[in-house]
């Protein structure tokens, strides 16, 4: 007889997946799967905000290193490619949920960005990029003087 460790309220990879299916079935996956890879890889979820002067994004990496990523900007898109690599110890695994691979994601940006001014910065597993805005194409406030 086999057994299989398992908390008690953890739900078989079976049915998680079904659930994952019909989820993106009827709302739409994120950048194809809802099992946390993408077609070439891991899904790294991402948020992006504007502040004044700038544009932000924040791409969760844990595990990556700062050598294993590459940011480019293309045209009007930023590109962003990292690899979690597999950990070199040799490991019998009786329980694995982590993935390890390629993660690209390529995000659209506005034409405001200045792409001279965009820094990057790679804390507690999280990416921060910051892009600054064009100051020729932000809004620009006109007094009103009165006559």
């Amino acid at each position: 007889m086999t057994t299989t460790l398992r908390p008690r309220w953890a739900i078989p990879h079976s049915v998680q997946r079904e659930m994952d299916q019909l989820f993106d079935h009827f709302f739409g996956g994120v950048n194809g799967g809802g099992n946390g890879e993408t077609a070439t890889g891991i899904f790294a979820p991402a948020s992006l905000w504007e502040e004044e002067g700038r544009w932000c994004v924040e791409v969760d990496l844990p595990g990556v290193k700062q050598e294993d990523i590459d940011v480019t900007l293309e045209k009007s898109a930023l590109k962003l490619t990292a690899e979690r690599r597999v950990p070199q110890e040799d490991r019998k695994f009786w329980h694995q949920e982590r993935t390890y691979g390629k993660i690209e994601r390529l995000i659209t940006l506005p034409e405001t960005v200045d792409p001279e001014a965009i820094e990057a910065e790679l804390k507690d597993g999280v990416l921060r990029l910051y892009l600054a805005k064009r100051p020729e194409l932000q809004p620009k406030k006109i007094q009103v003087k009165a006559s």
